[in-house]
């Protein structure tokens, strides 16, 4: 196995959560000995993993491309790409449908929409299925190498994947609150 630090140097999600757990462990430890020590690292323990947890959703997202805090980058499957299109231009034809009372052009313009969400949703499940595999090989991979650009590939990898990963949740989190809205 490798001993390479360079997974402690980036905002990991399972980091966090062990570190996390860690702290718990070691301040709840000094709350039972009496040890305002072990408490008060244990809570800082808990506070850097909330930080490291933070840093490691954060991403940017423009237009098809989402970058992550780690430098890794994805860019939005196809289908997700011509499914949002699709959606805005069916939407764009209901409206005029309805405006000009086009019962023809609102029709088409629902059945091109609905088409968008189901080319979209394809595409989101695509990238999030390569997204969660990348994310395991890479990881397992690092792990079980001697060789240290092997290692690097692998990390690309894993990164790669949690790009994808969080370009599929940041758009479903938008989506959500686009609905959470109209409501």
């Amino acid at each position: 196995m490798s001993g390479n630090n360079s997974n402690e140097q980036q905002p990991s999600t399972l980091g966090s959560m062990l570190q996390s757990a860690a702290g718990t462990i070691q301040s709840g430890i000094g709350q039972l000995t009496g040890s305002g020590k072990d408490v008060n690292a244990g809570e800082t323990k808990k506070v850097a993993a909330e930080q490291q947890n933070e840093q490691s959703h954060a991403t940017a997202k423009l237009g098809p491309v989402t970058a992550t805090a780690d430098g890794a980058a994805h860019v939005d499957n196809k289908d997700r790409q011509q499914g949002a299109w699709d959606q805005t231009i069916g939407s764009g034809k209901q409206f005029i449908g309805g405006v000009v009372g086009n019962e023809t052009l609102k029709s088409q313009g629902r059945a091109q929409y609905d088409e968008g969400v189901r080319r979209e949703t394809s595409g989101q499940a695509s990238d999030l299925v390569e997204g969660l595999s990348n994310r395991v090989g890479g990881a397992i991979g690092s792990m079980v190498t001697t060789d240290k650009n092997v290692e690097e590939a692998y990390r690309q990898q894993h990164d790669d994947g949690k790009a994808a990963v969080r370009s599929v949740q940041h758009d479903l989190q938008k989506q959500a609150e686009a609905e959470q809205r109209s409501q």
